[in-house]
């Protein structure tokens, strides 16, 4: 893809068997070399996730937004090399759809960029103060069709109410049985507590355990519960 440069991700054995999935194919345009790496260490850090390279031009920007292969082009909106809003365009007049995967990462939730992006149909928008968790979280959920509405004007930095929406919305990429994983994670059991308790094999439910951290966009058992914790999940009355 023109003069891209590749940042290929080593493959990952963590999920095996029947919910073996192909790692999600990412592709970053960003011109700012110090906010570029710290993207790539971010995306490298997950296995599931595929840095297929990067545009710090127009013209390979633009070629990324037609390349239906991708699952999502993470766009900084800083770029100065790059109209950004500019490429949105393009994107819609001669990719259609292809706006929709792109997830634009935003220093300003007052930037009109991001209002832009919302109107003309991008996958969405993520303020670059966000933990890196919650930018995995909405990769994922872009990748999956969702939408990640963008912050409101005005809207407090930090605001942990955005975070609490995405996440939640996140439990939809779950299965019922990664659901019931996570709510005994929650209630502290270990792997063989939680076999017992579903009646399944010990290997199952690592399988479960890594598949509901992917899709979570978290790195080990102790986010997750963290996670599981803060929307409320470890109610009794929580549905199973």
């Amino acid at each position: 893809m023109g003069d891209a440069r590749s940042d290929q991700n080593p493959t990952s054995d963590g999920l095996d068997g029947a919910e073996k999935r192909e790692p999600l194919r990412i592709f970053l345009i960003d011109d700012s070399s110090l906010v570029h790496a710290g993207l790539v260490d971010v995306l490298r850090a997950y296995p599931d996730l595929t840095l297929i390279g990067s545009a710090r031009d127009s013209a390979t920007a633009f070629e990324a937004t037609l390349d239906s292969s991708l699952d999502v082009v993470v766009v900084n909106t800083a770029c100065r090399s790059i109209d950004v809003v500019h490429l949105m365009h393009r994107a819609v007049h001669y990719a259609g759809a292809g706006v929709s995967r792109m997830l634009l990462l935003s220093n300003d939730a007052n930037n009109p960029i991001n209002t832009e992006a919302d109107e003309l149909g991008a996958g969405g928008v993520v303020l670059a103060w966000e933990e890196p968790t919650f930018l995995v979280s909405a990769i994922r959920l872009v990748s999956g069709g969702y939408r990640i509405g963008v912050p409101e004007q005005g809207e407090p930095d930090r605001s942990p109410s955005r975070r609490y929406s995405v996440r939640h919305t996140a439990l939809d990429l779950l299965t019922l049985r990664e659901r019931q994983v996570l709510k005994l994670l929650a209630r502290g059991l270990k792997n063989a507590e939680i076999a017992g308790e579903l009646v399944v094999s010990e290997s199952t439910v690592k399988t479960h355990v890594q598949n509901l951290l992917v899709k979570l966009g978290l790195r080990n058992r102790a986010s997750a519960v963290a996670v599981a914790y803060e929307l409320g999940l470890t109610r009794a009355e929580w549905a199973s």
